[in-house]
């Protein structure tokens, strides 16, 4: 675990230095310049803003700050919000050991390059993490599509399939909820905005953007890349039949991999089914681990495809059955421990 936590914080946080100078806070920012746009009534604007007006609107109080006191806020949020879901996940351990994950964690490079950037992932991980590692409620459901409403990626959809099968309440409720937030959407930002909106997803900018920033299998030749989607459909399905947690742990790979554009901090949401993964399958998620800060850069699809192997491959037994990881405090990384 000290290995682990060194190697992460210091791999992660090298390349998070030697990128700030060109991506610090471009997400944070471009939000704000969205809530700008929105107020003059130029909302779509700003180039390469694709979420919703709603979010325009939630971000206009944040002008009342500096432009720098806004991004620091939104940190702070973030890394409280990584805080707590770390310290929920790992109830019963030591306080050394609390720390230790917290820092792989937090220097997990996807999680690293959301902080820096200033993007919402962090956000979806912890909607997805209220949503899977608890019973099924229509609350839970609530701040998934609360997020969704306001910053839909197409990275989720594997993500709302299961859900349809294992936690049909917690969707009721994001479907409900997401239609709430659209009205009052717009009302605050008006139909203009919103029509501007769906004109720029129908042809989001960055699908003419260069394939070597793409990670998702589409910058692949076309003989590589379909081959490739159908075998990671396949595996989705068979991973869903396998059980909750292989389930989860499929559907984010398959919508890293199938997403029409992926970056790597989007495979920050693989930290929800984390956990149940170390109890199931320990060497490989230590392996994915370690090799996570350069494989990322250097071969995310082979990586993620990997991660998708275990959802697939690890015996259905060897699963914890659900929400068991967090109703038995610190179990999954002691079983790690005590078997790796």
């Amino acid at each position: 675990m000290v290995g682990l936590a060194f190697l992460t914080a210091l791999v992660g946080g090298f390349a998070v230095v030697r990128a700030a100078q060109n991506v610090w806070a471009v997400d944070a920012l471009r939000n704000l310049a969205a809530a700008v746009a929105l107020q003059h009534g130029t909302f779509g604007s700003v180039p390469d803003h694709l979420y919703s007006p709603l979010a325009a609107a939630l971000t206009v109080p944040a002008l009342a700050l500096s432009a720098d006191g806004a991004v620091i806020a939104w940190l702070v949020l973030k890394v409280a919000l990584l805080v707590v879901g770390t310290a929920v996940a790992t109830r019963g351990l030591a306080g050394i050991e609390r720390l230790l994950v917290g820092i792989a964690v937090i220097g997990f490079l996807p999680i690293l390059y959301d902080l820096e950037l200033g993007n919402v992932t962090v956000l979806v991980l912890a909607a997805l993490a209220a949503i899977a590692w608890t019973p099924d409620r229509i609350a839970t459901g609530i701040p998934l599509r609360l997020v969704l409403a306001t910053a839909p990626k197409p990275q989720l959809i594997p993500v709302l399939i299961w859900l349809a099968l294992v936690h049909r309440r917690a969707l009721v409720g994001a479907l409900v909820t997401a239609a709430l937030a659209s009205l009052v959407g717009l009302a605050l930002a008006g139909p203009a905005a919103y029509a501007t909106w769906v004109e720029i997803l129908r042809a989001p900018a960055y699908l003419n953007g260069s394939a070597e920033t793409n990670l998702a299998l589409w910058s692949l030749p076309a003989v590589v890349a379909v081959p490739a989607a159908i075998t990671a459909l396949g595996a989705f399905g068979l991973a869903l039949r396998r059980g909750y947690w292989p389930g989860l742990l499929a559907a984010c790979c398959v919508g890293l991999l199938l997403a029409p554009y992926t970056l790597v901090y989007g495979a920050g949401l693989l930290l929800v089914a984390t956990p149940a993964a170390v109890r199931a399958a320990p060497g490989a998620v230590l392996a994915l681990a370690i090799t996570a800060a350069v494989a990322l850069v250097l071969v995310f699809q082979g990586w993620v495809a990997i991660a998708l192997a275990v959802a697939v491959l690890v015996p259905a037994r060897a699963w914890p059955s659900p929400h068991s990881v967090m109703a038995t405090p610190g179990t999954s990384i002691a079983t790690a421990r005590g078997e790796g």
